[in-house]
Parts: structure tokens; C-alpha cells; sequence
């Protein structure tokens, strides 16, 4: 298996099991003290990761081009305005599998974006799959007898 697609299949177990952590850890606090601890936990680690000195370290960060400044600023604020502070306010409201099973459709959003913004072109079975995607969304969503 090739190291990227590993990666990625971690990091979806890694979103898939927060989801859960957030829904506990936030019975009882304002959604804006989770977004707060959360970051504070990011950037503990984002300390911890300079100082071991990973990947190229601090150096190349000044070095960097300004447009890669801006790409980076307006993604962050898409993150952590629109992306957390939605999620997590979302918990109050529906079921972790139903904030979750919509949030995850977001793969949908990046794609019509990367065909219209960076001139990407899809295969047949990739065009599937977005269908395939919306499908599960919708069956996760649609409340049933149990």
C-alpha cells in the first residue's frame, strides 16, 4: 500500500473517533471554550514539533513566498471560522452521525473546486464515487425505524 494512501486512511480514523471525544468533552462547556482547547492543544504541539526540529524547521517558514502566506491565511480562516466553529456547534443540535455524514461530503465541495478553480478533469469511476459519497450521506441522514 502506498504510504500516502496509508496516511489518509489514518487520518480519516483520526476524525472519525474525535467526533466522538467532542460530542463528550462538550456536554457541558460553550462550543467556543472546545474551539479554545483545542487549539491550545495544536499549538502545544506545533511547539513540540518545532523544537524537535521536524521536516526542514522554522527556518524555510520565513522563506516562504507571500501568495504561500495568503493560501495558507484564507484556508485557516475557512478551517477554524466556518469548518470548527460549525462542526463543533453542530454537536448541540444533531447527532454526531448526522454532523458528521454531512461535514463529510466537504471531499464533494474540494473537487468542484478543483475542476473549476485548477482545471482538473475526473474519470468516470472518480464521478461515481461522488455519487456513491452522497448516497451514504443521505442513507446516514435519513431517520428510520431501528
Amino acid at each position: 500500500m502506498d504510504l500516502s494512501i496509508f496516511l489518509s486512511i489514518v487520518c480519516a480514523m483520526a476524525w472519525g473517533v474525535q467526533s466522538i471525544y467532542l460530542k463528550k468533552a462538550m456536554g457541558s462547556i460553550p462550543f467556543q471554550m472546545a474551539i479554545l482547547i483545542t487549539l491550545t492543544v495544536n499549538f502545544l504541539a506545533l511547539i513540540l514539533l518545532i523544537g524537535l526540529g521536524i521536516g526542514e524547521g522554522f527556518p524555510v517558514f520565513l522563506t516562504l513566498p507571500a501568495p504561500v502566506y495568503f493560501y495558507f491565511s484564507v484556508a485557516g480562516l475557512l478551517n477554524f471560522v466556518l469548518g470548527r466553529g460549525l462542526y463543533y456547534s453542530s454537536f448541540r443540535f444533531i447527532s454526531v452521525t448526522q454532523s458528521t455524514s454531512i461535514s463529510s461530503t466537504y471531499p464533494i465541495l474540494s473537487v468542484a473546486f478543483a475542476i473549476i478553480v485548477l482545471g482538473e478533469k475526473l474519470a468516470l469511476h472518480q464521478w461515481a464515487g461522488i455519487g456513491l459519497t452522497l448516497f451514504g450521506a443521505y442513507l446516514l441522514m435519513v431517520k428510520g425505524k431501528r
